[in-house]
Protein backbone atom coordinates (compact mmCIF):
# COMPACT_ATOMS: atom_id res chain seq x y z
CA UNK A 1 0.00 0.00 0.00
CA UNK A 2 1.08 3.39 -0.98
CA UNK A 3 1.73 6.37 1.41
CA UNK A 4 -1.02 8.19 -0.46
CA UNK A 5 -3.31 5.37 0.06
CA UNK A 6 -2.82 5.40 3.63
CA UNK A 7 -3.19 8.97 3.96
CA UNK A 8 -7.05 7.92 2.20
CA UNK A 9 -8.42 4.90 3.79
CA UNK A 10 -8.40 5.79 7.31
CA UNK A 11 -11.55 4.76 8.25
CA UNK A 12 -13.38 2.26 5.76
CA UNK A 13 -15.65 3.49 3.90
CA UNK A 14 -14.93 7.24 4.01
CA UNK A 15 -14.39 8.16 0.31
CA UNK A 16 -11.34 10.17 -0.07
CA UNK A 17 -10.94 10.95 3.57
CA UNK A 18 -8.29 12.27 5.47
CA UNK A 19 -6.40 14.10 7.73
CA UNK A 20 -4.34 16.74 6.85
CA UNK A 21 -2.12 17.18 9.59
CA UNK A 22 1.65 16.76 9.26
CA UNK A 23 2.35 19.03 6.67
CA UNK A 24 5.38 21.43 7.50
CA UNK A 25 4.93 25.22 7.85
CA UNK A 26 7.21 27.66 5.93
CA UNK A 27 9.23 29.06 9.74
CA UNK A 28 9.26 25.69 11.34
CA UNK A 29 6.23 24.01 12.44
CA UNK A 30 3.28 22.02 11.29
CA UNK A 31 -0.30 21.14 10.67
CA UNK A 32 -1.88 19.66 13.75
CA UNK A 33 -2.69 16.32 13.40
CA UNK A 34 -6.69 15.44 14.31
CA UNK A 35 -7.86 19.14 13.75
CA UNK A 36 -8.93 19.80 10.11
CA UNK A 37 -9.97 16.55 7.73
CA UNK A 38 -11.52 16.41 4.12
CA UNK A 39 -13.45 13.73 1.91
CA UNK A 40 -16.24 13.56 -0.23
CA UNK A 41 -19.93 13.95 0.40
CA UNK A 42 -21.05 12.19 3.48
CA UNK A 43 -23.84 10.82 1.52
CA UNK A 44 -21.32 8.88 -0.80
CA UNK A 45 -20.44 6.75 2.44
CA UNK A 46 -20.54 3.25 2.61
CA UNK A 47 -23.49 2.31 5.37
CA UNK A 48 -22.31 2.93 8.73
CA UNK A 49 -18.76 4.70 8.13
CA UNK A 50 -20.39 6.99 9.45
CA UNK A 51 -19.92 5.60 13.13
CA UNK A 52 -16.25 6.61 12.39
CA UNK A 53 -17.35 10.58 14.00
CA UNK A 54 -17.12 9.47 17.05
CA UNK A 55 -13.61 7.59 16.62
CA UNK A 56 -12.26 11.25 15.20
CA UNK A 57 -14.06 13.44 17.67
CA UNK A 58 -16.03 15.31 14.87
CA UNK A 59 -17.76 18.38 16.27
CA UNK A 60 -18.12 20.73 13.14
CA UNK A 61 -18.71 20.04 9.39
CA UNK A 62 -18.32 22.26 6.19
CA UNK A 63 -20.24 21.44 3.73
CA UNK A 64 -19.15 23.20 0.57
CA UNK A 65 -22.16 22.39 -1.75
CA UNK A 66 -24.93 23.83 -2.94
CA UNK A 67 -29.02 23.78 -2.27
CA UNK A 68 -29.27 21.37 -5.75
CA UNK A 69 -26.77 18.80 -4.25
CA UNK A 70 -27.76 19.09 -0.54
CA UNK A 71 -31.56 17.76 -1.55
CA UNK A 72 -30.16 15.47 -4.30
CA UNK A 73 -27.49 13.77 -2.09
CA UNK A 74 -28.87 14.57 1.80
CA UNK A 75 -27.19 13.04 5.42
CA UNK A 76 -27.80 12.74 8.35
CA UNK A 77 -25.05 13.28 11.01
CA UNK A 78 -25.31 10.36 14.07
CA UNK A 79 -23.90 12.86 16.58
CA UNK A 80 -27.23 16.07 16.66
CA UNK A 81 -23.87 18.38 18.58
CA UNK A 82 -21.83 18.00 15.49
CA UNK A 83 -22.31 21.97 14.17
CA UNK A 84 -23.22 21.89 10.29
CA UNK A 85 -22.45 24.98 7.95
CA UNK A 86 -23.21 24.93 4.52
CA UNK A 87 -21.55 27.59 2.22
CA UNK A 88 -22.01 27.31 -1.47
CA UNK A 89 -18.85 27.84 -2.44
CA UNK A 90 -19.39 28.45 -5.98
CA UNK A 91 -22.36 31.07 -5.72
CA UNK A 92 -24.79 31.03 -8.57
CA UNK A 93 -24.28 28.59 -11.84
CA UNK A 94 -23.09 27.89 -13.91
CA UNK A 95 -19.65 27.56 -14.07
CA UNK A 96 -17.08 26.41 -16.78
CA UNK A 97 -17.13 22.62 -16.97
CA UNK A 98 -13.59 21.99 -17.82
CA UNK A 99 -11.05 22.11 -15.38
CA UNK A 100 -8.46 24.71 -15.97
CA UNK A 101 -12.07 26.71 -16.50
CA UNK A 102 -13.33 25.95 -13.25
CA UNK A 103 -9.71 26.63 -10.91
CA UNK A 104 -9.41 29.83 -12.85
CA UNK A 105 -13.17 30.59 -11.67
CA UNK A 106 -12.87 29.53 -7.94
CA UNK A 107 -9.52 31.90 -7.25
CA UNK A 108 -11.00 34.56 -9.53
CA UNK A 109 -14.99 35.16 -9.20
CA UNK A 110 -15.60 33.12 -6.12
CA UNK A 111 -13.51 34.51 -3.51
CA UNK A 112 -16.39 35.18 -1.14
CA UNK A 113 -17.57 32.06 -1.04
CA UNK A 114 -14.04 29.95 -0.37
CA UNK A 115 -13.46 33.36 2.17
CA UNK A 116 -16.55 31.88 4.21
CA UNK A 117 -15.33 28.60 4.07
CA UNK A 118 -12.44 29.18 5.23
CA UNK A 119 -13.89 31.92 8.09
CA UNK A 120 -16.23 28.63 8.98
CA UNK A 121 -13.05 26.30 9.69
CA UNK A 122 -11.44 28.67 11.52
CA UNK A 123 -14.64 29.13 13.69
CA UNK A 124 -14.72 25.58 14.24
CA UNK A 125 -11.24 24.97 15.20
CA UNK A 126 -9.57 23.87 17.51
CA UNK A 127 -11.96 21.12 17.50
CA UNK A 128 -12.11 18.72 14.59
CA UNK A 129 -13.73 19.88 11.35
CA UNK A 130 -14.65 17.85 8.18
CA UNK A 131 -14.70 19.79 4.72
CA UNK A 132 -16.55 18.16 1.94
CA UNK A 133 -18.16 18.67 -1.61
CA UNK A 134 -19.66 16.37 -3.83
CA UNK A 135 -16.38 14.15 -4.23
CA UNK A 136 -13.94 16.21 -1.94
CA UNK A 137 -11.49 16.93 -4.47
CA UNK A 138 -11.82 20.57 -6.73
CA UNK A 139 -14.25 22.69 -4.24
CA UNK A 140 -12.76 20.47 -1.01
CA UNK A 141 -9.21 20.57 -2.49
CA UNK A 142 -9.11 25.01 -2.80
CA UNK A 143 -10.71 25.56 0.16
CA UNK A 144 -8.27 23.43 2.11
CA UNK A 145 -5.60 25.00 -0.18
CA UNK A 146 -6.54 28.34 1.00
CA UNK A 147 -6.60 27.46 4.91
CA UNK A 148 -3.09 25.76 4.54
CA UNK A 149 -1.52 28.26 2.83
CA UNK A 150 -3.07 30.96 5.13
CA UNK A 151 -1.32 29.09 7.87
CA UNK A 152 2.28 29.31 6.23
CA UNK A 153 2.33 26.38 4.60
CA UNK A 154 4.32 25.82 1.44
CA UNK A 155 3.02 25.21 -2.07
CA UNK A 156 4.41 21.68 -2.22
CA UNK A 157 3.11 20.15 0.65
CA UNK A 158 -0.20 22.12 -0.33
CA UNK A 159 0.29 20.13 -3.79
CA UNK A 160 1.06 16.81 -2.19
CA UNK A 161 -2.26 16.49 0.49
CA UNK A 162 -3.83 17.57 -2.76
CA UNK A 163 -2.67 15.21 -5.69
CA UNK A 164 -3.95 12.20 -2.60
CA UNK A 165 -7.58 12.40 -4.05
CA UNK A 166 -6.25 10.83 -6.99
CA UNK A 167 -5.38 7.41 -4.43
CA UNK A 168 -8.73 8.65 -2.68
CA UNK A 169 -10.79 8.13 -5.72
CA UNK A 170 -9.05 5.77 -7.93
CA UNK A 171 -8.88 8.27 -10.30
CA UNK A 172 -6.12 7.45 -13.43
CA UNK A 173 -4.66 10.17 -15.58
CA UNK A 174 -5.55 10.61 -18.95
CA UNK A 175 -3.63 9.05 -22.25
CA UNK A 176 -1.47 10.62 -23.79
CA UNK A 177 -3.61 13.18 -25.84
CA UNK A 178 -6.43 12.59 -24.35
CA UNK A 179 -8.76 15.62 -23.41
CA UNK A 180 -8.77 15.73 -19.72
CA UNK A 181 -12.16 16.66 -19.30
CA UNK A 182 -14.27 14.79 -22.00
CA UNK A 183 -14.71 10.83 -22.49
CA UNK A 184 -13.95 9.46 -26.11
CA UNK A 185 -17.48 10.32 -26.96
CA UNK A 186 -17.40 14.03 -26.30
CA UNK A 187 -18.97 13.94 -22.75
CA UNK A 188 -17.57 15.94 -19.70
CA UNK A 189 -16.47 13.60 -17.51
CA UNK A 190 -17.68 13.81 -14.11
CA UNK A 191 -15.05 12.60 -11.78
CA UNK A 192 -11.77 13.91 -13.90
CA UNK A 193 -7.70 13.75 -12.81
CA UNK A 194 -6.40 16.16 -10.20
CA UNK A 195 -3.32 17.78 -12.10
CA UNK A 196 -1.01 19.45 -9.55
CA UNK A 197 -0.80 21.97 -12.01
CA UNK A 198 -4.68 23.32 -11.42
CA UNK A 199 -3.91 23.96 -7.22
CA UNK A 200 -0.70 25.75 -8.23
CA UNK A 201 -2.21 28.32 -10.83
CA UNK A 202 -5.15 28.79 -8.58
CA UNK A 203 -2.38 29.60 -6.25
CA UNK A 204 -0.14 31.45 -8.11
CA UNK A 205 -3.33 33.74 -9.40
CA UNK A 206 -4.16 34.54 -5.65
CA UNK A 207 -0.38 35.61 -5.34
CA UNK A 208 -0.54 37.81 -8.31
CA UNK A 209 -3.81 39.94 -7.42
CA UNK A 210 -3.04 39.75 -3.54
CA UNK A 211 0.40 38.97 -2.44
CA UNK A 212 -0.66 36.10 -0.64
CA UNK A 213 -3.29 33.71 1.04
CA UNK A 214 -3.91 35.80 3.87
CA UNK A 215 -4.51 38.83 1.32
CA UNK A 216 -6.79 36.93 -0.53
CA UNK A 217 -8.63 36.14 2.57
CA UNK A 218 -8.73 39.87 4.07
CA UNK A 219 -10.01 41.37 0.45
CA UNK A 220 -13.38 39.22 0.88
CA UNK A 221 -13.90 39.70 4.30
CA UNK A 222 -11.80 37.97 6.35
CA UNK A 223 -10.47 39.58 9.54
CA UNK A 224 -6.41 39.56 10.61
CA UNK A 225 -7.43 38.41 13.87
CA UNK A 226 -9.66 35.38 12.66
CA UNK A 227 -6.25 34.27 9.79
CA UNK A 228 -4.09 34.76 13.18
CA UNK A 229 -6.52 32.25 15.17
CA UNK A 230 -6.59 29.54 12.57
CA UNK A 231 -3.25 29.53 12.11
CA UNK A 232 -2.73 29.15 16.05
CA UNK A 233 -5.50 26.60 16.36
CA UNK A 234 -4.09 24.65 13.05
CA UNK A 235 0.12 24.93 13.72
CA UNK A 236 2.15 23.25 16.29
CA UNK A 237 5.45 22.42 16.82
CA UNK A 238 7.56 20.13 14.98
CA UNK A 239 8.56 17.03 16.80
Amino acid sequence: MTRGNQRTSGYPGLLNFRDVGGAPVSGGGRIRRGALYRSACPAKFAPGALAAQTQIGLRAVVDLRDEAESAAWPYQLDDPEIVRVNVAVLGDRPVPPDQAGLYAHMAERCGAGFTAAVRAIARALPQPVLVHCAVGKDRTGFAVALALAAAGVPDEAIVADYVLSNDGLGLTPPAPGADPDRAADGTYLTSRYVNPALISGALASIRARHGDAPGYLTAHGMTEDEIGRLRGDLVEPSV
